[in-house]
């Protein structure tokens, strides 16, 4: 998906904080986590430590992006899930290449609070994803470029904040380009907001964008990935080595249908 029109009320243009600093975990009232006054009656949080944790599943399918997602590239080492693009990749006439995708069982997902503790790609030609997902017009993305060369970033690596055109025409997506942190190579908090009148993004508990345009409606689900597909305009790539995005943690405090 390559950069088309942008729509926006907040951009940092300066470089985030180097330290992660964590959201801190809603106020409980009769029960709930309140989160911009929404009343979220479901929280869930995973780690890796052992494994995959009960409540994700490991994709093994095709996108339609030109990659398709394959379990065996979804690993656990050292208490990170790492989802993998092996490096080298030139399919042959007919096949796509191959990523990882990590999804949350739970489909049915309708607003909520949603923080990503992650390790950006810094090999290039990838897309790192965080994102909520129920199809093409109900999805609200943090991206990571890993290449600043794509016709997208136009030289300089952006974090990529978009909700996905409820209409379906790519031109009319809300898209909005914020800076990176200061060492996106080390682990930081990417936390999505998505409430009823808007989706808020925030960087290590700073909110640096948000947007009341295209918002999601139907139910979802929470998934992180790693892709390319050789598009210059978004992924760039593929890459020439193993790239490799490292997920320490998924927080979510949100409702469902």
């Amino acid at each position: 998906m390559a950069f088309t029109k942008s729509a926006w009320s907040l951009v940092l243009s300066a470089g985030l904080s180097a330290a992660l600093t964590l959201s801190p975990v809603p106020p409980q009232v009769d029960g709930a986590w309140v989160v911009s006054g929404i009343s979220f009656w479901k929280s869930a949080k995973y780690t890796f430590e052992n494994g995959l944790p009960d409540g994700l599943q490991i994709a093994n399918w095709d996108t339609g992006l030109n990659w398709r997602a394959d379990k065996a590239n979804a690993k656990f080492n050292n208490g990170y899930l790492e989802l993998w693009v092996p490096g080298g990749q030139n399919p042959p006439a007919g096949t796509k290449y191959v990523g990882a995708e990590v999804d949350t069982l739970e489909s049915n997902i309708a607003y909520g609070s949603f923080r990503t503790v992650a390790i950006l790609t810094e090999t290039h030609g990838v897309c790192n994803g965080m994102f909520t997902y129920g199809g093409n017009t109900q999805e609200s993305d943090i991206e990571w470029l890993s290449d600043p060369s794509n016709t997208s970033d136009r030289g300089v690596n952006h974090l990529w904040m978009t909700n996905q055109a409820v209409n379906g025409n790519d031109a009319d997506k809300t898209s909005i380009p914020v800076a990176k942190p200061a060492n996106p190579f080390e682990e930081h908090e990417y936390r999505i907001d998505w409430l009823y009148d808007r989706v808020e993004w925030y960087v290590d508990a700073v909110k640096v964008a948000e947007t009341d345009k295209n918002i999601p409606w139907q139910g979802c689900v929470f998934a992180v990935n790693n892709w390319s597909n050789g598009d210059i305009g978004w992924s760039a790539g593929p890459p020439a080595q193993d790239a490799v995005f490292k997920v320490k943690s998924i927080e979510m405090y949100y409702n469902t249908l």
